[in-house]
């Protein structure tokens, strides 16, 4: 029965009047959606050129507790490794300052997920352990200042202790630990960002074709934009990973939630550890291809920074059916295993699936456009993509998702 009422949604387009005086609060959303406000704030002028101009120019943002953009991050290491940093010290003291601001305020903070400095002192064994010179730098100034190594303070079990040292070295360094701590943070920022490629590398490049694929076959059917089949393209062809910085926000699926991460206006993806920060395991085989295949529709979906736009997410609103889209075309681009066909020709969203009603929703939309019975799937995956040709018939779609989506998680609830 349950299957049968969802197909009968699939298969028949539900009137969609304007729901300009109804706020629609889906399943995953903190806030209620209002389909006309986003509609046009879909709609309104944005630069959506601008983020692969801010990504070539190194000042997108990298997720690591420092909060460097890519370009700062490059100064710092290249500085240190020609044995230069004393003048960027001199010349441009906020390039080193500012990440150690952000670390100070990240553990005056509290715990909030996690005890920050006990895991910032932790964290700085492994890379003492594997003898980066910039870990060995930082081990031998602490050592001279307090008269303990970073092995002495990690195996402390004065956790909060380790938040006082940790606030005080952070509050208002003199410039050379200033300077030591900025190389610090820029190496272990780089290190995370390498460890991802070192184990997903091939996983990200592979995805990158099927995600394009998906996009551009899609798009023939849709009419969508050249530029903006181009502009997607070439936000795919640049994405690459994040810091993978768990300072930053845990990146361990049991404790963040996720199984993986994009942050808005990066075009950086990132991999999380399945399992707790207690049993942390690496994401392996298609689990790994499917995450990065939803991270990377994200960062090819149409972005600004100034809105916190994301395909069609935009200021806090819209979060259901922009989940809904990528992970919909996640599973399209990596062979759709949740979604299966039945015995008498009807589909279905494995249980398993993330967002598995607005998933639902979308395939529901997408069958009735391939079927001609509405065009409502065409027009959301052109807006998600930056193609907005009317507002009214952009609110229009976004009532319909809504619907569908309300209707299949009150099916699916029974």
């Amino acid at each position: 029965m349950l299957l049968c009422a969802i197909m009968n949604i699939m298969e028949r387009p539900q009137a969609t009047p304007v729901l300009d005086q109804i706020r629609v609060l889906g399943q995953y959303e903190k806030f209620p959606t209002d389909t006309a406000h986003l509609a046009g704030e879909l709609s309104a002028p944005q630069n959506l050129a601008r983020l692969a101009t801010d990504f070539d120019n190194g000042v997108t943002p990298l997720r690591d507790v420092g909060g460097m953009f890519t370009a700062q991050r490059t100064a710092i290491l290249e500085a240190y490794q020609a044995g230069a940093i004393s003048s960027i010290a001199t010349t441009h003291p906020e390039i080193l300052s500012i990440p150690v601001q952000n670390l100070h305020e990240r553990v005056v903070s509290g715990n909030q997920d996690q005890p920050v400095g006990h895991n910032f002192f932790v964290n700085a064994t492994g890379f003492l352990d594997a003898r980066l010179p910039w870990a060995r730098q930082f081990d031998e100034l602490l050592r001279a200042r307090t008269g303990a190594s970073l092995y002495d303070v990690a195996q402390s079990d004065d956790k909060a202790g380790k938040d006082r040292l940790l606030a005080a070295i952070t509050e208002n360094p003199d410039t050379e630990l200033m300077t030591t701590l900025a190389v610090y943070l820029a190496g272990r920022s780089l290190e995370g960002e390498k460890y991802l490629k070192q184990h997903y590398g091939e996983t990200l490049e592979r995805a990158k074709g099927q995600v394009y694929a998906t996009t551009q076959r899609i798009a023939a059917t849709t009419g969508l934009r050249i530029d903006m089949l181009e502009r997607a393209a070439g936000q795919l062809q640049r994405a690459t990973f994040g810091s993978f910085d768990h300072l930053q926000g845990l990146v361990t699926s049991d404790n963040s939630g996720a199984a993986g991460d994009y942050r808005i206006g990066s075009l950086r993806v990132e991999i999380q550890f399945d399992g707790s920060v207690r049993s942390a395991r690496l994401r392996e085989g298609a689990d790994a291809h499917h995450v990065v295949a939803h991270e990377l529709h994200h960062a090819g979906s149409a972005q600004t920074q100034e809105n916190y736009r994301c395909g069609l997410q935009i200021n806090g609103q819209g979060l259901e059916a922009n989940e809904g889209m990528t992970e919909y075309l996640a599973q399209l681009s990596v062979g759709s295993p949740g979604i299966e066909r039945l015995t008498d020709g009807g589909l279905r969203i494995r249980q398993d699936v993330p967002y598995r009603a607005p998933v639902f929703a979308m395939l529901a939309l997408h069958e009735q456009f391939k079927a001609g019975k509405s065009n409502h799937f065409a027009v959301l995956f052109n807006a998600y993509h930056g193609d907005v040709r009317s507002q009214a018939r952009l609110e229009q779609a976004l009532d319909a998702f809504y619907q569908h989506d309300v209707t299949i998680s009150s099916q699916l609830s029974r």
